[in-house]
């Protein structure tokens, strides 16, 4: 994704958030239609004018014509400016002009009308729209921040098909994310630490949070007000200072996360091991294969549990290769063909889209 913005400060909106109408898929249109009729009527005004000047010899003035073409076009029925019927051709041009002239005005007329009922009214239905939707959304994704990091966020959240709500207080910010990704997300126009924010855009009930905001003290009320609202939600917040780690995990933020710090590691792995970074870049964002990395939960249903890797058949329906299996927070790599699974280990695998999807549909049963 380019999209970047030149600041990802916020602007303060206080109070509850607004959903944001950045865009509107038929006004480009209306937009069109009214410059067309606005170029008819100048060119009917023009066109009229110097044609009264030429009927006159040059005799009448070119305030007068105007006047003329105004006071014809308009139908105000006042008095002839000009003596038209002592011209020989100026009866002729006046019927002329009224008939052009009127059609276009109302053509003028009705152009602007549309664009302003109309398109306050494709923003009212849109607003109910979004406003239904967003209040039926479950195990959603919130990002707090629409500037590089949330952005990108949000494009990762969108592919791997979640829902996401994002929320910023600057309106720059938000027209550009409706305008790249459209209403594939909900776009929320408030302060990010506000707890009436964060209710609006359905924190009781989301899966996980992203604070990508700008200030680490913002990114602090953002995790702290969350915890607060959802005491089960996964809570991901964008460190930018080193000191400011261990207060965001203890204001309950789960994953501190310090792009500085990723960016300066993953440089010098570049240059110690490019090709390993390759190969990582490659599951991450390969198109072709759709090569990717999942985690597969046993629960206590599944049939993978009790058994052992060798007995679990799990290469027999997928070709998917198990690399680690999580415990009780402890990874167990390359786990052994007699590793007992039991119910709350996470398989981490990697493979295809479709095997990866075989391996959740096997362990599920």
């Amino acid at each position: 994704m380019s999209m970047h913005t030149s600041s990802e400060e916020r602007i303060h909106v206080p109070g509850v958030g607004r959903l944001f109408y950045g865009h509107a898929p038929g006004d480009a249109v209306f937009r069109r239609r009214l410059v067309v009729a606005g170029f008819a009527i100048i060119a009917v005004f023009v066109v009229g004018t110097v044609g009264y000047y030429l009927i006159g010899g040059g005799k009448w003035s070119l305030e007068d014509c105007a006047y003329m073409v105004l006071i014809t076009i308009t139908t105000v029925g006042y008095a002839e400016v000009l003596p038209v019927s002592t011209a020989g051709e100026g009866r002729l041009f006046t019927m002329a002009l009224l008939v052009g002239g009127m059609g276009v005005s109302f053509y003028f007329l009705s152009a602007l009308t549309a664009f302003i009922i109309e398109g306050d009214l494709r923003e009212a239905l849109w607003r109910r729209k979004m406003t239904k939707r967003l209040e039926s959304l479950n195990d959603h994704f919130i990002v707090c921040g629409g500037g590089r990091t949330g952005s990108h966020v949000a494009e990762q959240l969108l592919a791997a098909g979640g829902q996401v709500v994002i929320i910023d207080g600057d309106s720059d910010t938000l027209s550009l994310l409706v305008k790249f990704f459209g209403d594939a997300l909900v776009v929320l126009e408030g302060d990010a630490t506000e707890d009436a924010v964060l209710k609006q855009a359905g924190v009781e009930r989301a899966n996980g949070i992203v604070a990508a905001l700008s200030l680490d003290q913002d990114n602090l009320f953002v995790a702290l007000s969350a915890r607060q609202l959802n005491d089960k939600l996964r809570i991901v917040s964008r460190g930018v200072e080193e000191r400011a780690t261990a207060k965001l995990r203890q204001a309950g933020a789960d994953v501190v996360v310090s792009p500085t710090h990723i960016g300066g590691r993953r440089m010098a792995q570049e240059l110690l091991r490019p090709n390993v970074v390759g190969f990582l870049d490659m599951v991450a964002h390969n198109i072709e294969r759709n090569l990717d990395i999942e985690e597969v939960r046993i629960t206590q249903r599944s049939v993978l549990c009790g058994k052992k890797l060798a007995e679990s058949r799990i290469r027999e329906v997928s070709n998917a290769l198990v690399l680690a299996v999580i415990c009780d927070g402890e990874h167990h790599y390359n786990p052994a063909p007699d590793f007992n699974m039991e119910a709350g280990m996470i398989l981490v695998a990697l493979g295809e889209r479709t095997e990866l999807e075989r391996l959740q549909a096997h362990a599920r049963g």
